[in-house]
């Protein structure tokens, strides 16, 4: 019998178990009694053992089985768990992965000598530094209650067949374009009605594919838990990390780019921003340092955050760099922003200077982050405290978001404004209008002649100043547009070059039915 479709099926869902397995662990880290975690790590091992078993894959299910007798005296609380119990199911976790992708098979002498020290560890007890403690009364079970099987949600598709779907629907798309045009004569009213019908829904289609194109950017944070956790070991620290904004959704491939430049930010965090424990006690800190990472869209833009509550960047030791290396004089120093001034430390100067040495590293190798994020088309500032924490600013172009927008037509052209600029839509009489200068007539905007009536339609913008009560709605612009369209999911684009120097335009949209609409910048209108 073939077992090759049972081997592949085996791979994906133990990576899974693999991924809940590493969260869990992380989390039993934090709260080494707690039992009823202790009794999930147990079931995704189990798990695990017994798919192998079917397989006859006996090196995975005998490393899995050792780890689940460990895991069993830990969630039945006849055994206390101690950190160095916990390591050694997180190098064994991630050397079934290893396992996995091989098939069980032990190819190589150093992957022998890994598994036998594994193999070696969990035959005995757990480590010395575990305590017998009294066992608990175990939580209740669900046995005889109805068991809630969830719906599939989600499956797992390559990122290279998302491209392959989205390449075929631009060549049908093309190739609708050049049928060639026939006159009533030559074509029934029915077989135009099929094609007009077949063309529309082509771009829904390319449109709901583009949308498998995005990430939440929480779950791509998400991926760098187990980075940060080991980093944090190395340095004998303990990290609280935290996702703000995650919600957020971004091109795969723009976030596929971030992740080298973000692990190098979340090292230089780790190593050189977040103080050791003792010292962190002594400022009157928590024990555990925090990192955050916080996402947020605007316009057409990424904006991704990363802060650390750590001893932040001695601006002293800067300025004496500039002195002393650069140059720069006092009074230029003096008129130079915070900004610039902790931007010192991504130039090639500075990187390579004894300053960044001087700075605990904190220049060191940020300038290749500098450039990998210049590479993409965005920035990094830094901002800094000291004692109170540094923050990394990355600014990136977004290739591809979906928004909600206000459609709305102006004479031929159709354009949009995001929802959350729009106050309030009306109908009103422009004659009896209060304020008539706070209303801008959008078809002298676009250059359209010919007179307006009197009615019209009024879209009432909302500044981010009314959000935070600098300003209130009679201030507000209103826009005299002719047809609102409706409120409708827009896929956006950035802006070609030409249209970019009008700044008037933030983006290209796309509609569901493939409709294209430009997105206005109510920031910059005259």
């Amino acid at each position: 019998m073939d077992i090759t479709k049972y081997e592949k099926i085996f791979a994906q869902e133990s990576g899974k178990y693999l991924k809940e397995l590493e969260d869990l662990l992380m989390q039993v880290e934090k709260n080494l009694s707690n039992l009823g975690l202790w009794a999930e790590v147990h079931g995704k091992v189990h798990s695990i053992k017994g798919m192998a078993r079917a397989l006859s894959l006996n090196k995975i299910s005998d490393l899995c089985h050792l780890m689940e007798e460990w895991c069993l005296k830990f969630q039945q609380g006849k055994i206390m768990s101690s950190p160095a119990a916990v390591q050694a199911l997180f190098d064994s976790s991630e050397f079934l992965g290893v396992l996995i992708s091989k098939n069980g098979r032990l190819d190589s002498f150093e992957d022998q000598k890994v598994y036998d020290r594994l193999i070696s560890i969990f035959q005995k007890s757990p480590p010395e530094n575990a305590v017998t403690v009294p066992v608990p009364q175990p939580p209740p079970s669900p046995a005889h209650s109805q068991p809630i099987i969830a719906g599939i949600d989600y499956v797992r598709i390559r990122y290279a067949f998302i491209e392959e779907l989205l390449g075929l629907t631009q060549e049908i798309q093309l190739l609708a374009k050049r049928f060639p045009s026939f006159s009533k004569d030559q074509m029934s009213s029915g077989l135009k009605n099929w094609i007009d019908h077949y063309t529309a829904l082509m771009k829904v289609l390319y449109f709901q594919l583009t949308q498998l194109r995005l990430m939440p950017v929480g779950d791509f944070a998400d991926m760098f838990r187990k980075s940060i956790r080991n980093i944090a070991k190395e340095n004998d620290k303990n990290i609280d990390f935290e996702i703000i904004g995650g919600e957020i959704q971004a091109d795969i491939t723009l976030l596929e780019r971030l992740r080298e430049p973000l692990i190098h930010i979340f090292r230089n965090c780790i190593a050189h921003g977040i103080e050791p424990t003792e010292e962190r006690i002594g400022k009157g800190k928590s024990a555990d340092g925090k990192i955050a990472i916080e996402a947020r869209s605007e316009k057409e833009n990424l904006y991704i955050k990363i802060r650390d509550d750590g001893r932040g960047i001695n601006k002293t030791s800067i300025i004496r760099h500039l002195k002393e290396k650069q140059k720069i004089t006092d009074e230029e120093i003096e008129n130079m922003s915070e900004e610039d001034i902790y931007d010192t430390i991504l130039s090639t100067e500075f990187s390579s200077a004894s300053g960044a040495t001087e700075l605990s590293g904190r220049g060191i190798g940020m300038r290749v982050v500098a450039q990998s994020v210049d590479y993409l088309g965005g920035s990094l500032t830094i901002s800094s405290k000291e004692d109170i924490g540094t923050e990394f600013s990355i600014k990136l172009p977004l290739s591809l978001s979906i928004i909600y927008a206000i459609i709305f037509s102006v004479g031929k052209y159709t354009l949009a404004i995001p929802t959350l600029n729009i106050n309030s839509i009306d109908r009103i009489d422009l004659s009896s209008a209060e304020k008539p200068e706070s209303y801008y007539d959008t078809r002298k905007l676009m250059g359209i002649a010919g007179e307006k009536n009197n009615y019209a339609t009024v879209l009432s913008l909302r500044y981010a100043a009314d959000k935070a009560g600098f300003a209130d709605e009679k201030s507000c612009m209103k826009l005299i547009v002719d047809n609102v369209i409706g409120n409708r999911p827009l896929m956006i684009l950035p802006v070609g070059e030409l249209l970019s120097r009008i700044k008037l335009f933030s983006g290209v949209g796309i509609m569901e039915n493939g409709d294209i609409s430009i997105l206005i910048d109510v920031d910059n209108l005259p």
